[in-house]
């Protein structure tokens, strides 16, 4: 901060006669007019002083204003530091997790033989519902291979494998379509699961015999030897009401979540029909 001309002037004359009476105190030579030097000089000093205070008040004030700066910085990079800190155990923890729901999974079903596979891409156009996986035909997977969620759930399909990766289509891709049967008192009805742009996942062609219900899960029936029986896709979100129709039908909320996968498990024991056609 730059003092302003003036005062800086008056500063450095009063500077100048104080050190120039003090050479002369010392040499006794003003002794005879020592009263009228401080009558005259002091009010000078003390106006001076007044003057000079507010700038000094103001100058420290700046200093320690950037101190504060400094120290609130710093206080905000450790309080980063420590948000990224407990994120990363948080998605560790997480990964654990995911990890151990697999594992579960895997043995829930020991008939089966399954590649465990992290998501590595999701297709970003909006046309197409894909994932892309890190294993691919070097770890036995193949094109039309059953894919689970970490729970166990039906997530969808390889619809491209290559060396080392994979793509999967999504139950809820306009081209995927999965013979199903939902679970409901007294019995089960057969119907079609189908991937839908507008609602994700639709339930298609179930027989009137009995009502649908909110909430009935809706599994795979086998049929069609694509997908073995029993996986489950979903549950009922909501039936469209039409008396008059052949069959029914509503929309169906993902048993899976589709749309936050990291790992899934590819069941290479199951041949497909489409693969066995082959």
């Amino acid at each position: 901060m730059m003092i302003p001309g003036r005062i800086f002037l008056w500063l450095l004359t009063v500077m100048a006669v104080s050190v120039f009476s003090i050479i002369l105190s010392q040499k006794q030579a003003l002794d005879p007019f020592q009263g009228q030097y401080i009558r005259l000089v002091m009010p000078l000093e003390t106006l001076t002083s007044d003057l000079a205070n507010p700038i000094s008040d103001f100058w420290n004030g700046a200093t320690d204003h950037g101190d504060l700066v400094r120290e609130n910085q710093q206080l905000r990079d450790e309080i980063e530091r420590l948000q990224a800190e407990v994120a990363s155990r948080e998605d560790a923890s997480q990964r654990i997790q995911e990890l151990q729901r697999l594992l579960q999974v895997k043995q829930d079903r020991p008939q089966d033989q399954l590649v465990v596979a992290d998501v590595i891409a999701f297709d970003p156009s909006s046309v197409r519902k894909m994932i892309a996986l890190n294993r691919g035909t070097s770890d036995g997977i193949q094109e039309g291979m059953v894919v689970l969620s970490e729970g166990g759930s039906l997530v969808g399909s390889v619809s491209q494998a290559f060396s080392n990766f994979a793509w999967v289509e999504l139950i809820t891709d306009a081209d995927s379509v999965v013979n199903a049967q939902v679970q409901l008192p007294g019995g089960t009805l057969r119907g079609v699961v189908q991937g839908d742009p507008r609602h994700g996942l639709s339930l298609q062609m179930v027989s009137p015999e009995r009502p649908l219900i909110i909430g009935a899960l809706v599994t795979t029936s086998g049929l069609g030897g694509n997908y073995p029986a029993g996986l489950l896709i979903g549950s009922i979100r909501s039936i469209d009401d039409r008396p008059q129709a052949a069959s029914q039908q509503g929309v169906l909320e993902p048993a899976a979540p589709l749309d936050r996968l990291r790992s899934v498990l590819v069941v290479t024991s199951f041949k497909p029909a489409r693969l066995q056609a082959r």
